[in-house]
């Protein structure tokens, strides 16, 4: 398999003169997680990503696209290999990387850990009958309604993490879930996500988080887990008991991860 039979082609790109609040509005209305920085030319001049557009204070409301993108951190050709393409965003934590045409040098669309689990669903891959339990990570990190807004984006900055659950009592009773989108949705800035907040000041995660969360049972296949990360758009679920209470966590690089240690061992 190339790559080429997985890219998006149709994926929204934005020009390097576009302003920065046309990413802002495409990443909170569209639930994208990155969006690349391609010329009239279909030349590729970096990515935006969530991190970049939340990091934007009042006063650079006016920044352009190029000001705030990055370098990509991989990219593919259409004829390269798939399986090994997904192994190495995988490797490196990449959910989404461009596809640039190996003769023109033209971007052609991103190749997504999305068309893979699209693809696993389609054929009915065998990987699809592990449990949730099998693949799902237990060292779950966590927040709690009560957090501030500031702490939440500290973790995810330090832990490199999209998101978390929100649980409550020693129990870890799952209540919802918070990511970066629930951030953009917000329309929160870089002053509020880093000023220190006292007692009574600033925003907490309740104000964010999305409720109810959807979950899954430790039970549950990873066609279902699939199903709902598909229907939804959404990267992880949280692992539940039949209390609600937190086992663990499995996102898209778990269940490709499953998928590729069968199709390259």
């Amino acid at each position: 398999m190339r790559v080429k039979y997985f890219v998006d082609s149709f994926y929204p790109t934005i020009l390097p003169n576009d302003p920065a609040t046309k990413a802002r509005a495409l990443m909170r209305d569209l639930g994208l997680r990155m969006i690349p920085v391609v010329d009239s030319y279909s030349r590729l001049h970096g990515l935006i990503r969530r991190e970049n557009i939340l990091l934007i204070t009042s006063t650079r409301s006016n920044a352009l696209a190029r000001n705030i993108m990055d370098t990509p951190a991989l990219s593919f050709k259409p004829g390269e290999d798939a399986l090994n393409a997904f192994k190495v965003m995988i490797e490196l934590d990449e959910w989404y990387a461009p596809v640039i045409d190996d003769v023109k040098g033209k971007f052609v669309g991103v190749l997504t850990l999305d068309s893979l689990l699209r693809y696993l669903i389609k054929v009915g891959h065998e990987a699809l009958k592990f449990s949730a339990e099998e693949v799902m990570s237990r060292d779950v990190e966590y927040v709690y309604p009560e957090d501030f807004i500031s702490r939440l984006w500290r973790k995810m900055t330090q832990l490199k993490f999209s998101g978390f659950p929100v649980v409550k009592n020693k129990s870890l009773v799952t209540v919802g879930i918070i990511t970066q989108h629930d951030l953009l949705k917000k329309g929160y800035t870089r002053v509020e996500l880093e000023s220190p907040s006292g007692p009574k000041h600033g925003p907490r995660v309740r104000d964010a988080m999305t409720t109810p969360p959807i979950t899954v049972k430790p039970e549950a296949t990873l066609r279902e887990v699939v199903l709902k990360m598909v229907k939804s758009n959404i990267g992880r679920l949280p692992v539940v008991d039949n209390k609600m209470s937190l086992a663990g966590i499995i996102d898209r690089s778990d269940v490709c991860r499953a998928f590729l240690s069968r199709e390259l061992r």
